[in-house]
């Protein structure tokens, strides 16, 4: 399969049914390797600014707004110096964002999204350091975009693996038909955390590995529930992620500009 063209008819009956498609070695070790060492120097250069300053506990997670990228640090909460996800980035980070338009994300997603003229809502780096990489908890996107966007429901994104993802280095854990069940019961807690999944509401026994080699891309809408677990190896496990939406709708940076505007 070419994998820039547009969804065939079975990857379009698995995306009705499943929720997600996915695509293996849609990319060459040649441009993993570009891959790589662009991420190694984004995060390089996040880390150079941002390291010591103040990090909030929020929900699962820790964050740290570097204001003068306009971006949101995830910090590894038991490894509080190791970064563990960049969102959004391709204002001010070319050549990533310049991934963003290959045609293996492109053709593939105007499907999924369901449109012609699609374009980035956000962008994410995650990070699963070897033994520090920490979990992705139970999830939709959906809760999460709904502040920032003018249709939730109408983003969807495309996950390109820098590295083998297996059980052992905490690859994406999916349920398979979870996108027809709605929002899901979320925890009951206040701020932000109320935006992840109830665990205890959810059979976690219907999530499914999806154990795939360096390159391979997921495709799946904003519906889907999804998690990932620990790194336990001693070597990282990459994800570049691109949502998409249709053209001309708000973009999340937009809410992210507002948040580094009004705490200077």
């Amino acid at each position: 399969m070419n994998p820039a063209a547009r969804l065939d008819a079975r990857e379009r009956d698995q995306l009705k049914t499943l929720g997600y498609v996915v695509r293996e070695r849609a990319f060459g070790e040649a441009e993993l390797a570009r891959l790589r060492a662009d991420c190694e120097a984004m995060v390089a250069r996040v880390i150079e600014r941002s390291l010591g300053r103040r990090k909030f506990a929020v929900g699962s997670y820790m964050f740290q707004l570097e204001k003068d990228l306009v971006t949101m640090v995830k910090w590894e909460p038991a490894f509080p110096d190791v970064v563990q996800g960049i969102e959004p980035f391709a204002h001010f980070d070319a050549a990533l964002r310049d991934w963003a338009h290959d045609p293996r994300f492109i053709e593939p997603m105007k499907d999924v999204v369901g449109a012609e003229a699609i374009e980035l809502f956000t962008e994410k780096l995650n990070v699963k350091r070897g033994r520090s990489g920490g979990p992705i908890v139970l999830h939709q996107d959906y809760p999460y975009w709904t502040e920032n966007s003018d249709g939730a429901g109408e983003i969807a994104t495309a996950i390109v693996f820098l590295d083998d993802a297996t059980r052992q280095n905490g690859c994406l854990e999916v349920a398979p038909g979870s996108h027809t069940g709605g929002v899901r019961a979320q925890r009951r807690v206040e701020g932000f955390g109320s935006l992840e999944m109830d665990p205890e509401a959810f059979d976690e026994s219907h999530l499914v590995a999806l154990e795939v080699p360096a390159g391979s891309a997921v495709f799946f809408g904003s519906l889907l529930v999804h998690r990932s677990l620990p790194n336990g190896t001693d070597e990282d496990r990459r994800a570049l992620l691109y949502s998409y939406q249709p053209a001309g709708r708000r973009k999340a940076i937009d809410g992210f500009v507002a948040l580094a505007s009004g705490g200077r």
